[in-house]
């Protein structure tokens, strides 16, 4: 069981985690609160690419001592709801906004997810990271990994997009 929920983890601990990430997804999508028609197949392929990306290179990474290991049902929801769903909508409401810009939100919002589920179930921990003796630098250099996101989505959607698969609609940036 330690490996699904994680050692001294509840399921009121994951509660809280579904909390937050529904408060964050409010957040989120308050500037566009309604998915355009002509981006949805591009969200829909977003979310499922990102969420399979995700929880299998977690694992992956971890195995390869990259990462910490995570619980699975941690692993599962951060990279379906949170990096599928949230970010992904993130996407949506940022795309035409500078990439700087993108970078700063993406890495932000990633960063307050990861302390959330690094104080509730003491994931995102590893003592030295990349030769840094702090807790945190692990935590912020995961955080600044998903700020290039946006960057990543775009040329997906554009690979993607000009092969025709699966109807991905490609947004023309002024």
């Amino acid at each position: 069981m330690n490996d699904i929920i994680g050692v001294n983890n509840s399921w009121m601990d994951y509660l809280l985690v579904l909390l937050i990430y529904g408060l964050m997804f409010l957040l989120i999508r308050y500037s566009k609160p309604k998915l355009e028609l002509n981006f949805r197949s591009s969200f829909i392929f977003l979310v499922a690419v990102w969420a399979f990306l995700m929880f299998t290179g977690n694992y992956l990474f971890y195995r390869l001592g990259v990462m910490s290991f995570f619980p699975w049902l941690n692993n599962f929801l951060h990279s379906f709801v949170w990096v599928g769903l949230c970010l992904g909508w993130l996407y949506y409401c940022t795309y035409e906004r500078p990439l700087w810009e993108q970078f700063i939100l993406f890495a932000f919002t990633s960063f307050v997810v990861k302390m959330a589920e690094n104080m509730l179930l003491g994931s995102w921990h590893m003592e030295t990271y990349l030769g840094i003796k702090n807790p945190y630098a692990y935590l912020i250099a995961m955080s600044l990994v998903d700020g290039f996101y946006p960057l990543i989505s775009k040329w997906l959607l554009t690979t993607f997009g000009k092969k025709s698969v699966f109807g991905i609609y490609v947004p023309q940036v002024s």
